[in-house]
């Protein structure tokens, strides 16, 4: 969630869809915490320090998140809020979300989405470091992951929180409240549309692409585990982290996604589950294609 008082811009930052990519794209303009700040009885510069701290990972950072306590809520992350949550709890943000100039959110496909958010789950919560998607423990986490969610409605728990339905942060009680939604590899239409409807002239940067293991390298993991976790000072494995995923043994999970089978009980409860999210996805990609032919080349 990220708002531009001077631009009249909000960005409702829906988990797993680029996300940070686009704060970092707004990150050169002033953003504003005074409504959210008002909403949680908070010292603004309280606020302020609440959304400048890094999205860190639990488990192989050895680090927390951010969170916050909302009455019947519990911990959630004050980063990816629902409509329902900034409705019954931040009425001042949420009158500002509904009288912006420019309200927006970015999707992505469903399945590619669950598939991602189940990674980083195990990362964040079960202290998994890099596996790959098709690891055997993957798909007993994702069966576990669906028994939960088949049992909740409406939910922000943290522990959870990639797995909100997209829509969840765009459409509430049937009304759209998000006014513009872009699919995450059409950035350069979010780009246009911005610097047409605010003046903001913004640069989105490539997503931060998720790393698993190359199926040669599987016979390192056990080793590099144990060593990460017993042998390595936190702060040593944080400032070794991004250069073991980025090596040769590593290769974009994401290449993978289509070709990994969770069963036909997970696949079919992702069908079903989010099939607002696949409707909203759809939309988004149709509505992109339609504004590109509009645009003049840059």
């Amino acid at each position: 969630m990220k708002y531009l008082p001077d631009r009249s811009i909000f960005f409702l930052h829906i988990p797993k869809c680029a996300g940070k990519s686009v704060q970092i794209a707004l990150s050169g303009e002033q953003a504003g915490y005074d409504a959210f700040a008002e909403d949680m009885k908070l010292d603004l510069n309280a606020a302020e320090k609440l959304f400048s701290s890094e999205h860190k990972f639990l488990g192989a950072t050895g680090s927390s998140k951010p969170a916050l306590t909302l009455s019947g809520l519990g911990r959630v992350d004050p980063f990816h809020l629902p409509l329902f949550v900034l409705e019954a709890h931040f009425p001042t943000t949420w009158e500002l979300l509904n009288r912006a100039v420019f309200s927006f959110a970015m999707t992505r496909a469903p399945r590619e989405r669950f598939l991602s958010a189940l990674m980083q789950r195990m990362m964040e919560f079960k202290d998994i470091g890099a596996t790959r998607i098709d690891d055997p423990s993957v798909y007993q986490e994702a069966m576990d992951v669906c028994d939960w969610l088949a049992g909740r409605n409406r939910f922000a728990d943290l522990e959870y929180v990639h797995f909100i339905p997209q829509a969840d942060f765009v459409i509430l009680d049937g009304k759209r409240i998000v006014k513009n939604v872009f699919p995450v590899d059409r950035t350069d239409v979010l780009v246009a549309c911005l610097r047409k409807e605010t003046g903001l002239a913004a640069h989105v940067p490539k997503s931060h692409a998720r790393r698993q293991p190359k199926p040669w390298a599987r016979s390192v993991q056990p080793v590099a585990r144990f060593a990460a976790r017993h042998l390595m000072p936190n702060g040593v494995k944080k400032a070794i982290y991004p250069y073991w995923t980025g090596s040769a043994l590593f290769s974009n999970a994401s290449q993978s996604y289509d070709k990994v089978d969770l069963g036909a009980d997970v696949e079919a409860f992702i069908a079903d589950y989010y099939r607002a999210d696949f409707t909203l996805y759809e939309e988004a990609v149709a509505r992109a294609s339609r504004t590109a032919t509009l645009e003049p080349a840059q």
